[in-house]
């Protein structure tokens, strides 16, 4: 090859800002580059997906990012999309479902830490019981073993039922896992020193001035507003409908075969794979053996998100964002959020969008049901909460269900000792590199931060440090 080339396995939000920043790397004249991004779907972008129908807009995936984590809004900026993001509109308040009701999570709480005594102690959301056990935390011991579940954690620090009612379906919740899995570490390590004197930062650019002090932002046209962007400065490198079945040892790098039949294996000086741990471990066997059984082991939930819209029953909803389901309660569903009252022009003036959470650790089997059952089950969960006004017997103007298969990544307790495994096996494969939600964080910032990380250290592999 004349110039070397970077084949980037999986089109999602990490391969894509992969790419991206490889790209940048050689318009900023760090040498030249040839870049291929090769996407097994018709469609890049992974869960990051919008729909537009009949005035509502849907997600299929992820509707935001975090602002604290500035990776993504950076990214936004560097592409023109600062003013489209959107701040997340009040109120802000959530509730958690008990016994057919909405109990508001008190104000003050940080995740499971109150901050706030008098409003937490006066709150009906746990028994008295309960809310002393958890307000008496400074007694407790903050840390375990180097890296414990949420579960031992939190009930070791706030008790077993602030576990069981907030605990397990906001924190577990987020992850789609069982919290007596779920590391510690991993997931929420702020959790063992959640009190902290706030340390002033730079003034954020005057360009993100209207969506100062949100802690998340999403984009006017959703999120899939980023792909595209992110697609259109890709011109051409972009490959969909290309299914990768393996990547072998070759000289001068490796040679990287798709699985439709006639096509020449592309040659590459480095590859950077940001599939599913699962696949990925496909992938690499033939490079990396070692590596291979470590990404056989890895786990991930599966999930549907299930979508309704309705015109004129904005009055029925009760101020908030939404609600989670302890397991106790006997519900199919994981949480609802009304997704048309966080952010704006989700849904036509006075219509309502909901969108709603299931499988994950508690029902997997959920995702064997049809379109029409899992829209009619949240139309039933919703009509114990929320009333009749969204019962099954009401048509929903707009419905949808997106399906993840093993698309949420489990990170176990221990999962930093298993990541070290995985980076110290892939070095013994140089050329190639793992980037992704398997590893170091889940969400779209995170993502992006490990694909700038990777585009860096793939520029200083193939220039031999000079970049």
């Amino acid at each position: 090859m004349s110039v070397p080339r970077v084949v980037v396995v999986g089109g999602g939000i990490t391969g894509l800002a992969a790419a991206y920043y490889l790209r940048r790397i050689v318009a900023e004249g760090q040498g030249g580059l040839d870049v291929v991004v090769l996407e097994a779907e018709e469609q890049a972008g992974g869960k990051l997906r919008t729909e537009r129908r009949d005035g509502f807009l849907v997600e299929a995936g992820p509707d935001s990012f975090l602002t604290g984590k500035p990776a993504a809004v950076d990214l936004c900026r560097e592409l023109g999309l600062a003013g489209a993001l959107i701040p997340q509109q009040e109120p802000r308040g959530a509730y958690v479902a008990r016994r057919g009701q909405l109990v508001p999570i008190p104000p003050g709480m940080r995740l499971v830490h109150p901050t706030r005594p008098w409003p937490f102690l006066r709150s009906p959301l746990l028994s008295l019981p309960g809310r002393i056990r958890a307000l008496v935390h400074p007694l407790m011991r903050t840390s375990g073993s180097a890296d414990e579940s949420v579960g031992a954690f939190v009930q070791r620090r706030y008790g077993a039922e602030l576990l069981r009612v907030l605990g397990e379906p906001l924190l577990a919740g987020i992850h789609l896992a069982d919290p007596w899995r779920l590391s510690l570490e991993a997931t929420f390590p702020a959790l063992r020193a959640p009190v902290r004197r706030a340390v002033p930062g730079a003034k954020p650019p005057e360009e993100l001035a209207h969506v100062r002090g949100s802690p998340f932002v999403s984009l006017q046209g959703g999120v899939q507003q980023l792909v595209d962007a992110l697609r259109a400065r890709l011109d051409g490198c972009l490959q969909v409908g290309a299914p990768v079945a393996s990547i072998v040892p070759a000289a001068g790098g490796y040679r990287v075969h798709l699985r439709q039949g006639g096509n020449e294996p592309l040659a590459a000086a480095a590859v950077v794979v940001t599939t599913p741990a699962a696949g990925a471990a496909n992938l690499v066997r033939a490079v990396n053996p070692p590596l291979a059984e470590l990404l056989a082991g890895s786990e991930a939930a599966s999930s549907a998100i299930v979508t309704i819209g309705y015109r004129g029953r904005r009055a029925a909803l009760p101020a908030g964002s939404g609600f989670v389901v302890p397991r106790d309660e006997q519900s199919r569903l994981l949480a609802c959020t009304w997704s048309s009252v966080k952010w704006a022009g989700r849904a036509p003036d006075g219509g309502v969008l909901l969108r709603g959470f299931m499988g994950g650790w508690r029902h997997p089997e959920l995702l064997d049901l049809g379109d029409e059952e899992l829209i009619a089950l949240l139309q039933d969960e919703l009509a114990v909460t929320l009333g009749g006004s969204f019962a099954r017997s009401v048509q929903p103007a707009v419905s949808r269900v997106h399906r993840w298969p093993a698309g949420t990544p489990l990170y176990r307790v221990g999962h930093a000792d298993w990541l070290a495994g995985v980076r110290a096996a892939c070095a013994a494969s140089p050329g190639v590199w793992l980037a992704g939600a398997p590893y170091d964080g889940v969400g779209i910032p995170d993502c992006v931060r490990q694909a700038r990380a990777t585009a860096d250290a793939v520029a200083a592999y193939l220039t031999g440090g000079r970049t």
